[in-house]
Parts: structure tokens; C-alpha cells; sequence
């Protein structure tokens, strides 16, 4: 079974993740493109954690998962491309990857540094994109269509040349909302790691 799904927030990502399991569904795969497959199981005594790691260097790597290893947790994805670890053990009361506030801390710290750097990255390209046009097509959809004379033109002519450039009108007009929507998720997810750490000290 596959399902997809686009999360910014990693702990929002496992709780859906521990959800489904609990529903005897148990993740075996987790594609970056937000695609997960899933496998039916009986066995219910199951966790799942992830843990985020993008500084964590290529000879540093076999160390870390070693180290889970020794405690009983499997990883979902042999490789990680963008620094996040899918982790899945039997229960056992020893189920949280870390043990002290410290370790809480830093790890929410790595993952307010991910979001400013997305954050940063999508304002960035908001403004290369489309500052050039004075946002003309991010405010008025009619300035996304670029037809000559398209609004002068009536009845049967103007629905055919209406409905010809719509959907490239609406590429023209969604993107700089959704980079905008992207950017403005991961500030809040930043803001929401920094109320965690506040949380713990």
C-alpha cells in the first residue's frame, strides 16, 4: 500500500507514522517525494522515531547507526539524501532515540536550523522568480493571462481563448502562492521547535 503525504514538521511526520502503525499498517518505505509504503502486520509492539542529522558527515554516519543498532532500532531507509533518520524497534520501554534534555535540545536546534534554511530558500526564490514583474500575477490572476486582447474579446471567441489559456494562467499564478505557503510553514515550524526547547529548560 502506498500513500502520499507532505509533511514540514518531522514530529507530526511520526506521529502519523506510529498512528497508521498502530491500525496494522507498518511502514517499509519512505520515498523524499512524500510517497510511503506500508505493509499490513499483527505485530502492534512497534515504534517508530526519526531523528534529523543533516551535519552528520559520510565517515560519522556508520558510527551513528551502529549505535542505534546496538539498542535494538532498525532503520526504514538504508540511506538518508537529506539528513533525516527513519528508525523502527519492538517496544520496550527504552522507546524515545534520546535519554536526556540535552540531547532533546540539540536535536531541536538541528531542526529550527532545517526550517530557516527551507524558510530562507523559498522567500529567496519568491523574489528572484517574480520580483522582476512587480508581482503582477502573485496579486491579479486577470495579469496572469497573457493573451492580446483576451478581455476585449466576446462571446464564443473569448470562451474558447478563456478556457485555451486558463491552465497556464493558473501555472503562472499558483507558484508564487505556494512558495509563499511554503516559506511562511516553515516559519512556523521553527517557531514551533523554539517553544519545544523552551519547553525543556
Amino acid at each position: 500500500m502506498i500513500k502520499f503525504k507532505i509533511f514540514f514538521d518531522i514530529e507530526k511526520e511520526e506521529q502519523w507514522l506510529n498512528q497508521m502503525l498502530s491500525q496494522g499498517l507498518v511502514c517499509t518505505n519512505i520515498n523524499s517525494a512524500g510517497f510511503y509504503t506500508f505493509k499490513h502486520t499483527t505485530d502492534l509492539e512497534q515504534v517508530i522515531r526519526i531523528d534529523y542529522q543533516q551535519d552528520l558527515r559520510k565517515k560519522e554516519q556508520p558510527n551513528y547507526k551502529q549505535l542505534h543498532e546496538d539498542f535494538g532500532w532498525r532503520p526504514l531507509k538504508e540511506k538518508s539524501y537529506d539528513g533525516t533518520y527513519y528508525w523502527l524497534k519492538r517496544k520496550d520501554g527504552n522507546d524515545e532515540l534520546f535519554s536526556d534534555n540535552d540531547s532533546y535540545i540539540a536535536k531541536y536546534k538541528r531542526l529550527m536550523q532545517h526550517a530557516s534554511h527551507w524558510a530562507l530558500l523559498s522567500f529567496l526564490l519568491l523574489m528572484i522568480l517574480y520580483a522582476n514583474d512587480g508581482f503582477d500575477s502573485f496579486f491579479s490572476i486577470k495579469a496572469a493571462y497573457y493573451t492580446p486582447g483576451l478581455w476585449d474579446k466576446e462571446g464564443l471567441a473569448f470562451l474558447l481563448a478563456f478556457l485555451f489559456e486558463t491552465p497556464f494562467a493558473l501555472m503562472r499564478f499558483i507558484p508564487p502562492w505556494l512558495f509563499l505557503a511554503i516559506c511562511g510553514m516553515y516559519v512556523v515550524v521553527y517557531y514551533r521547535y523554539r517553544k519545544s526547547i523552551q519547553q525543556l529548560l
